[in-house]
This record gives structure tokens, C-alpha cells and sequence, in this order.
């Protein structure tokens, strides 16, 4: 562990400078995904029964898999309404906003809030159609740029566990040797036919930093050293008794070695 390596620092900033304070990029911990809203609130009912501390209670509120990531990186909201409107040829689009972003500061340097992709840009590549979607990909013309660390992507990817239907963030990675990363979003549009309403402070991408350096790995039948492992960390995570979640990661360091 390297004690003097210095923390990367990722630059968001907005060439149209109203849209800092109108619809910021947030920390990812400020959009609780339904699933996890949902599942809290059956939890906490779940916690008053007189049984709570004598049995093990499986709950998606508790999973680290699901409330970890998506409270990692960042997201990324319209500032402005937006209207997408299909005509069921499943290609063709018309939009308007409520705003003209090209007539805002440095609003020239962005362009117009909506553009697109054609067919052979995406579609073709895939047999000629996207599932359930245009084959045209909506292309949403943000003001919103980054400068990505040395030694990093910047992953753009759709929200955690998002129950958005109307469509779907294309996932990409930014990285500094293409320069300033242009956060322009790209999404698969659903809605085949019909006038949809995509409100301000709707959220349209969630972003992680991803390191360049990915580890080597092995793939190999379990040692006697990894099977006792495993079987201790079912063990704990079956123990009666045992909900602090600070306490178990003590052990778990303990136990396989991790001091941080």
C-alpha cells in the first residue's frame, strides 16, 4: 500500500455556466433507486418483529452488491425539459426543449440540446435494428465536460437499477488521451411511438472512474487455504447474533489480511 499516493481528482465543469447551479453533477449516493427504497421500508417493518434478532434475515436492503454500487460515482441530470416525439416508423424523431441552449453563454460551443445517431452509425452494426427501440440513437447535447485523471477511464453507464423504461444510456468509457471528455449522453430510445416528457433534474447517466491497470488473474481449482476461507466467511455471514456491519468487516480484515 502506497501511503503517498495521491488521490486523483476528477474535474466536471460546464461550458454554459448557469447549468452548475441548475442541475450540478451529484454524488450517486444522492439517487436511492426505488429497489432500495422499497426494500428499506419493508426491512424496517421486518426489524419491529419480536423474532428480528433470533433468526438470519435475508434482505436486499442489507446487500452489498446493490446499495455499494449504486451509491459509487456520479450522476448527471437535464437542466430543462425535453420532448421526444416518435411517429412508429421506428427511426424518425422530432424533439423540442424549453430552452434554446444555443443562445446561452458559449451555448454555440455545445449546439442543440437534441441530435442523433443513424442507422449506420449503430443500428447496421447490429443486423440493421436495436431491439425494442429507434434504430436512431437519441443523442442528448450536454454542456457538461471532464477531465478524466492519468491512469483512468470515466465510465458512462445508465442508472443503478433504474426502473426508466422510456429509455436506455448507452455505456461508454472517456479517457484523458482523447482530451477533454465531451459528456455528451446517448441513449436508446423505447418509446416507438408518442410525445414523451423528459423532465428538468431527470437523471440521464451515472459515471465511475475505472482503473487502466487491471490486475493479472488466475483461474485455478480452489486451494485448501481459499476453501477454508470461504467456509469462514459463511460462517460469520450465517452467525447469530452478528448485524454491525463495522464489526464484520474487522473480522473479515482479520481474518484474509486486509488492513485498510
Amino acid at each position: 500500500m502506497n501511503i503517498f499516493k495521491k488521490k486523483p481528482t476528477i474535474e466536471f465543469f460546464s461550458l454554459i455556466p448557469e447549468v452548475v447551479d441548475l442541475a450540478p453533477i451529484q454524488h450517486a449516493r444522492n439517487f436511492r433507486p426505488e429497489l432500495l427504497v422499497n426494500a428499506s421500508k419493508e426491512y424496517a417493518v421486518q426489524k419491529k418483529s419480536p423474532w428480528f434478532s433470533m433468526e438470519r434475515l435475508i434482505s436486499t436492503a442489507k446487500c452489498p452488491g446493490i446499495y455499494n454500487y449504486a451509491r459509487q460515482g456520479w450522476v448527471m441530470t437535464t437542466y430543462q425539459d425535453i420532448t421526444i416525439e416518435t411517429n412508429g416508423d421506428g427511426s424518425t424523431f422530432e424533439w423540442t426543449s424549453s430552452i434554446d441552449q444555443t443562445k446561452l453563454t458559449n451555448g454555440s460551443d455545445v449546439g442543440e440540446a437534441i441530435g442523433s445517431h443513424p442507422n449506420a452509425q449503430y443500428a447496421n452494426y447490429i443486423g440493421g435494428s436495436i431491439p425494442n427501440s429507434l434504430n436512431t440513437v437519441v443523442k442528448i447535447n450536454t454542456p457538461w465536460r471532464c477531465n478524466v485523471p492519468e491512469g483512468y477511464y470515466l465510465q458512462e453507464a445508465p442508472m443503478p437499477y433504474t426502473t426508466e423504461k422510456r429509455f436506455t444510456t448507452v455505456t461508454g468509457f472517456f479517457s484523458k488521451e482523447y482530451g477533454v471528455a465531451q459528456m455528451n449522453v446517448q441513449l436508446l430510445w423505447h418509446v416507438m411511438e408518442g410525445k414523451t416528457l423528459i423532465k428538468a433534474g431527470t437523471p440521464i447517466a451515472h459515471y465511475m472512474l475505472i482503473p487502466k491497470d487491471q490486475p493479472d488473474i488466475k483461474c485455478m481449482v480452489a486451494t485448501s487455504k481459499q476453501v477454508k476461507q470461504n467456509k469462514l466467511t459463511n460462517l460469520e455471514l450465517n452467525r447469530h447474533f452478528v448485524s454491525d456491519i463495522k464489526e464484520r468487516k474487522c473480522i473479515f480484515a482479520k481474518l484474509f489480511g486486509d488492513k485498510k
